[in-house]
């Protein structure tokens, strides 16, 4: 995607507001009844459609070198973030959506460890700490999530943390990746590894029309403001991505659907908040 020069505060507020969207994936997971491998692969379906054509009105005739000269670092991100893409929608079928994200809001401190071990990047006592307050978070809730039977949901949440800290490290060995073909291919490849496991017959129209609103908005329109926003900011702020999305999913499945995050996650998950926004 064009890195043209914008305000930082621009980007700030493009990161906001993709976060914004981004977090809307635990109402729309409750919204429908399809099943967790349905959902995730109607949604990248439609997700590629509309990133296709956003790639097609940016490289018109050079639209298929695009796709297919993302390279090694490219494929290795597709295969990451498609994967879990798929466990994202399979771990809000299981867990509540505010332990989802308040799991995920961990992602750099886990990529931070990565760092230091894979990159040899320094990792200093601050992070250290902060990545040990939110771990305790998570095992409040994962205790939680053991006794009222969102333990699979928990940690498949867990998975997507990992995976993104690969996919962190993917990045940084490749750092001119062109991220909106891979976007493009990411949520195909979502929709592709789903498809196996779909079912789509006698899908009601309710469905059909969250899908679509899933694919176009949350999972489409919400990359391409996060990637546009995280290559003109700092990084410090970039990380305050995992912050924002676990403090607007809840809002939205409360005010929609007012469902209210367990005690346990609401305890764990003000640990893990609190240490992130203190580091």
């Amino acid at each position: 995607m064009s890195k043209s020069p914008i305000p930082r505060p621009t980007g700030l507020a493009m990161l906001i507001a993709g976060s914004a969207v981004d977090s809307t994936s635990g109402l729309f997971s409750r919204l429908i009844t399809a099943d967790g491998f349905t959902t995730a692969s109607g949604r990248g379906f439609f997700a590629f459609l509309l990133l296709t054509l956003v790639l097609i009105w940016r490289d018109r005739d050079r639209t298929l070198r695009s796709l297919l000269g993302i390279g090694l670092g490219g494929i290795a991100f597709v295969l990451l973030n498609a994967s879990g893409m798929v466990m994202n929608m399979l771990s809000l079928k299981f867990t509540a959506v505010a332990n989802f994200f308040m799991i995920f809001a961990t992602a750099p401190f886990v990529a931070a460890l990565a760092g230091r071990i894979v990159l040899g990047e320094k990792l200093d006592l601050a992070t250290l700490l902060a990545a040990l307050a939110g771990f305790a978070g998570i095992a409040i809730m994962m205790v939680s999530g053991a006794s009222s039977g969102g333990l699979i949901g928990d940690l498949l949440a867990l998975a997507c943390v990992l995976t993104y800290a690969a996919i962190v490290m993917v990045v940084r060995r490749n750092p001119h990746l062109d991220m909106l073909p891979v976007l493009a291919l990411t949520v195909l490849t979502s929709g592709l590894i789903a498809l196996h496991f779909a079912s789509f017959g006698g899908l009601p129209g309710h469905d059909w029309a969250i899908l679509v609103l899933f694919g176009f908005f949350q999972l489409a329109v919400g990359n391409l403001l996060i990637f546009a926003a995280v290559s003109r900011i700092p990084a410090a702020q970039s990380g305050l991505l995992g912050i924002l999305n676990a403090g607007f999913a809840p809002v939205w499945v409360f005010l929609f659907l007012g469902e209210v995050p367990p005690m346990a996650t609401l305890i764990g998950g003000s640990v893990v908040l609190g240490s992130a926004a203190a580091h």
